[in-house]
């Protein structure tokens, strides 16, 4: 008797569809990527299960005290933060916001200064180390659908690159809707699935980050999940210098065949790095030598694929109806 395929109980939580065929191998061998020929959402194959996906999450992760980069690109990211932060402000007014997968707190600490009510979640204690004791803010270690709020408590939430690193996240978009105050904002920013970037490379794709990430979201998808959630999108933007630029570029190193995100491992503070560098001096050289050609290309992908609407990442904007 043939043993019943797993994969044929895989519906698509967007659209409801059959998610039961791979759409390619994933670069880190025993998976696989599913999707829905309805939507576009795909699944990682087969999903890590909740009490073994901390083995992906290491400290190394996070870096020493949550430095992951090195002091030029901590800078950026500050700024970055800044901007998104002020874009956060002019879609709503200053209230009490969760921020879903804080990281270092950043977002969260800037908001504060515009007079938000800031409150983060983390899973681990180590990954909320830097936002409770370098920037002082309120940050719980928990799960964001076993996490104790009241009902429509909060006037913003934000998903920055958190969503789809839940292995439900059409749970957490019912729970955010519960706990958003109406007319609240709900702010999410994914991979997206349908992009140029992601069609082009595949497997080899930077933002694909297999298995951390369970869900792999296009447009379609997303505006299906929120829209049954009575939460109307009020914006959608395709262009994101600080994520989409550099997805090209990694991602033409990876299908070039360099060791996965190396460039990405060299740009990290050395004790939140994957790849030791030393170790590998011709590909850093090559890596180095490739980029006066790989970058500008890079840059003008980034404008292309924002006029196209298939931007490599994109943020979803959300008012609670």
């Amino acid at each position: 008797m043939t043993k019943p395929d797993p994969r044929a109980a895989a519906r698509c939580p967007a659209c409801d569809g059959d998610m039961a065929g791979p759409a390619f191998a994933a670069a880190l061998p025993g998976f696989s990527v599913l999707a829905c020929p309805a939507c576009g959402l795909g699944r990682t194959w087969p999903p890590v299960p909740a009490g073994k996906i901390g083995a992906y999450y290491p400290q190394q992760y996070y870096g020493s005290e949550n430095v992951r980069f090195n002091p030029l690109f901590e800078a950026m990211t500050r700024l970055f933060q800044r901007r998104r932060a002020r874009l956060l402000s002019r879609l709503a007014a200053p209230g009490a916001v969760l921020d879903v997968g804080c990281g270092r707190g950043f977002l969260l600490a800037y908001l504060r200064l515009m007079g938000y009510e800031p409150r983060g979640l983390e899973l681990s204690e180590h990954a909320a180390w830097h936002a409770r004791h370098r920037l002082g803010l309120e940050v719980a270690s928990a799960d964001f659908l076993s996490f104790s709020a009241r009902p429509e408590s909060f006037d913003m939430i934000v998903f920055w690159h958190t969503l789809e690193h839940f292995p439900e996240p059409e749970k957490c978009l019912s729970r955010a809707a519960e706990l958003l105050k109406p007319a609240g904002l709900l702010a999410v920013a994914v991979p997206n699935f349908a992009s140029l970037q992601a069609r082009l490379f595949g497997r080899h794709w930077f933002h694909l980050d297999i298995p951390r990430h369970y869900t792999h979201f296009s447009e379609r998808s997303l505006r299906a999940l929120l829209e049954r959630r009575r939460l109307g999108i009020a914006r959608i933007d395709h262009f994101c210098f600080e994520q989409n630029p550099f997805g090209w570029l990694q991602s033409f190193y990876n299908a070039l065949g360099f060791e996965r995100d190396f460039l990405y491992s060299m740009l990290k503070a050395r004790s939140a790095r994957a790849l030791r560098i030393r170790r590998h001096p011709i590909q850093a050289l090559l890596t180095l030598a490739l980029l006066p050609l790989l970058l500008p290309l890079s840059l003008a992908l980034t404008l292309l694929e924002a006029a196209l609407r298939r931007g490599g990442t994109i943020e979803v904007y959300a008012i609670k109806r």
